[in-house]
């Protein structure tokens, strides 16, 4: 291989993780305002529901089902805002050349896995194992708790 050829390669393998990034980065973004008006929508109905003083409901079968429907919106406000968050630091791991680096091990992250959660910090197997680790601290916690510990 000559040298200019090399060069020639080098070139055009810079020049596709360029572009792969680019596509990245664009996917990302649209993500981010996709998920970003979500949150705020989601935001927006929760207020919107929330009962007043003088909304007229008086029994508890009705108030428990608010407070149902409020928790229930609640837990998918705070997983919108988790994505959210989540994107942001994809889109910043990006700028850094750190996206599709597992932040634990420092391994690539598969490409299956950047596809089907494209702001993902971890390898399957550092995620798995954090994923244990707060499985077991739930487990521990609980058992604590009804034991008096």
């Amino acid at each position: 291989m000559s040298p200019i050829q090399g060069e020639d390669d080098m070139a055009t393998m810079t020049h596709r993780v360029r572009g792969a990034q680019s596509a990245r980065q664009a996917t990302l973004e649209v993500l981010l305002r996709q998920h970003g008006a979500l949150l705020r929508d989601r935001k927006q109905v929760l207020r919107d529901g929330q009962p007043s003083a003088t909304s007229g409901v008086l029994d508890f079968e009705e108030l428990a089902l608010d407070a149902e429907e409020q928790g229930i919106g609640l837990s998918v406000l705070e997983l919108t805002s988790r994505t959210v968050h989540g994107i942001v630091t994809a889109l910043q791991r990006l700028e850094a050349g750190q996206l599709g680096t597992c932040s634990d091990c420092q391994c690539r992250i598969s490409g299956a896995r950047l596809r089907a959660l494209p702001f993902a910090t971890l390898c399957l197997a550092c995620q798995e194992r954090h994923d244990m680790a707060a499985g077991w601290r739930c487990v521990v916690s609980a058992s604590n708790a009804s034991s008096g510990h």
